[in-house]
């Protein structure tokens, strides 16, 4: 069962380890700030939706709500 809200929900209880998937690599080690928001999008993209990707994609589309929040300050 999905924990969280809708928009943010994750998988819980460690059963996804995204931690080893090269998108989280990527992303994990750059300061937000210097995230580009465009090859973020791209990132997203190239992931095939399916149960095993559902926590990188999360993972992802959460940071990009960041980015974004970011750029608009």
């Amino acid at each position: 069962m999905a924990d969280g809200y809708a928009i943010n929900w994750s998988m819980g209880g460690g059963r996804d380890n995204i931690r080893n998937h090269p998108a989280y690599i990527k992303y994990s080690f750059k300061d937000i700030a210097d995230i580009d928001p465009s090859a973020l999008k791209a990132s997203i993209g190239l992931i095939q939706y399916n149960t095993e990707n559902q926590a990188i994609a999360a993972y992802l589309a959460n940071l990009l709500r960041i980015v974004v929040l970011l750029s608009e300050v």
